[in-house]
């Protein structure tokens, strides 16, 4: 957020929820009415933040409350509101605004338990793919899953996955691990993939499943408990030649002898170059993380400064000294965490779709279908003119069949209604976004608050701080206090103080001017009701 923004929330902190219609009118600015409910929700909410003194009274804060309201018409009467810059400005803050509104927390919920519940168990899978684009067609889509039930039926009546694996898989890695993934846990693969692990019970072989990839089948070899993460740190040579390993085990009996200075060969021996220059080590991983070959032994070690065997993996030889372990925290530790994760997964289509389902509930949609059946039978793409029609209605929205053109010609699927269900589903969103202020009264207050704290921003640089720049008004300012408020002092060397003190005095003037040209009437009654109420 920009530094004027936090000016604008300090400036002054409007409510986060009200409602008029249940509430009495406090005051009239030229008779437009202000109320209770508003000034209420501002004054309990400052009292959390301000410190109780004698200027931390209702009555201040009221005469605050109608000066700012005062402020907020006045750069409404000139049009500041339809600036066009300004308006720009607001509707990007209210996209920002938007976006918690377009997540439901339930469902958000349940998937952070979710992942905190698979967090604390790794699986270990093979699996076997064969791509697919996500605009394949309905034939290579249906080849591709019975391929891929033939090779489940072979691996069900007896072969073994790894052999079945390096026949029809496409990953190119089957060659060297037979399907073997090894193991992993939650928010370290896609989405659909994850869910399969962790559905499919242990020894058996899943049904074919699509991700982003293509088309799986996937068998659970192991499920254990995490381990959480490991630190360590290790000294690397890249070839597994018998050379390697002969040099190797002398660097071992060098550590055996003197332990201490497993970071001094290190960094003078290990050929890994990223780790070498911090004496080897590594940043924190989980077992998934890492090679099988390389994890398991770091997996293995128990005791803080514990040193492996060497050992090699397919990049060459190791050997590892344990740094520090860090279990699985608990699920209050980790929340705030894996909230961010999910919503950012791909996992998080699963929050946004749910809203479209409520939202498709809630509203009137009506679907023309001889407009959308012109599609199928129609030139749209040579004879746009042709299409005129209105093709969705969404509450009292009318949508035109040029607009779904437009989302035609900007994608690629697979056949008009499959492109018309993404098409309708994101008109529905748009929707709501577009009237939330309308429909939601939470939204509706904290969008005001910006509304007229830019405004108010706006107005004060005009009204206080461009005019704080004439140096003559300035110099007037001072020559008039000189002999009161700065006895002995000089406008050069106190410029900062004294212009602050202008800035203020203009903004006070400006003020009056407002209570001159505009009427300012109390409801009198309520006024008496507002001053004697009690806060705790």
């Amino acid at each position: 957020m920009k530094l004027k923004y936090l000016l604008i929330l300090v400036l002054f902190i409007a409510l986060k929820t009200y409602s008029q219609d249940s509430s009495n009118v406090l005051f009239k600015i030229d008779n437009e009415p202000y109320y209770s409910s508003e000034f209420l929700a501002v004054y309990k909410k400052n009292l959390n933040i301000v410190s109780d003194t004698e200027d931390n009274t209702i009555e201040k804060y009221l005469q605050m409350f109608v000066d700012y309201k005062l402020k907020v018409k006045s750069a409404k009467a000139i049009g500041l509101d339809t600036v066009k810059s300004y308006k720009s400005e607001l509707e990007q803050y209210k996209k920002a605004l938007v976006l918690p509104y377009l997540k439901d927390e339930n469902v958000t919920n349940k998937l952070v338990k979710e992942a905190y519940d698979r967090l604390i168990k790794e699986v270990n899978v093979s699996h076997i793919l064969i791509f697919l684009k996500p605009e394949a067609t309905p034939a290579d889509t249906l080849a591709a899953y019975n391929e891929l039930l033939a090779a489940r039926k072979l691996i069900i009546e007896g072969s073994a996955f790894s052999d079945i694996a390096k026949k029809y898989s496409k990953d190119p890695s089957v060659k060297e691990n037979g399907g073997e993934i090894g193991y992993f846990t939650a928010l370290q693969m896609v989405y659909p993939f994850e869910n399969m692990a962790y559905a499919t019970p242990l020894g058996e072989v899943s049904m074919p499943f699509r991700t982003k990839f293509g088309f799986h089948i996937l068998k659970v070899n192991d499920i254990r408990n995490s381990e959480g993460e490991v630190e360590v740190a290790h000294i690397m040579l890249k070839n597994n030649t018998d050379a390697t390993a002969k040099k190797m085990d002398s660097i071992y009996k060098l550590i055996e002898s003197n332990p201490s200075d497993f970071e001094k060969l290190a960094k003078n021996l290990s050929e890994d170059n990223a780790s070498a220059p911090n004496g080897g080590r590594l940043k924190k991983f989980n077992s998934g993380q890492m090679i099988n070959a390389f994890s398991d032994v770091a997996f293995s070690l128990q005791t803080i400064g514990e040193i492996s065997k060497p050992f090699h993996t397919p990049y060459g030889w190791h050997i590892i000294k344990l740094i520090n372990k860090y279990p699985i925290e608990d699920f209050e530790a980790l929340e705030s965490k894996l909230l961010s994760q999910v919503e950012n997964d791909d996992r998080s289509n699963l929050i946004g779709k749910s809203v479209i389902e409520r939202l498709f509930k809630e509203y009137n949609i009506v679907v023309s279908k001889d407009a959308l059946n012109q599609f199928n039978e129609g030139d749209w793409k040579n004879s746009p003119e042709n299409f005129q029609q209105i093709l969705i209605k969404i509450q009292e929205k009318d949508i035109y069949q040029n607009k779904f053109i437009q989302f035609l010609n900007k994608g690629n699927y697979q056949s008009i209604s499959a492109a018309f269900k993404v098409f309708k589903e994101t008109e529905v969103l748009n929707y709501y976004k577009e009237n939330i202020e309308f429909n939601n009264a939470e939204f509706a207050a904290t969008y005001k608050e910006f509304e007229e704290g830019l405004l108010l921003f706006e107005m004060l640089e005009k009204q206080v701080w461009e005019k704080s720049k004439d140096s003559i008004g300035l110099i007037n300012y001072f020559e008039s206090n000189k002999s009161t408020q700065y006895v002995g002092k000089d406008l050069n060397n106190n410029k900062g103080q004294i212009i602050s003190d202008y800035q203020n005095y203009l903004e006070k003037m400006w003020v009056k001017e407002l209570h001159q040209k505009y009427k300012v009437e109390f409801i009198e009654n309520e006024k008496k009701h507002i001053l004697k109420t009690k806060f705790n």
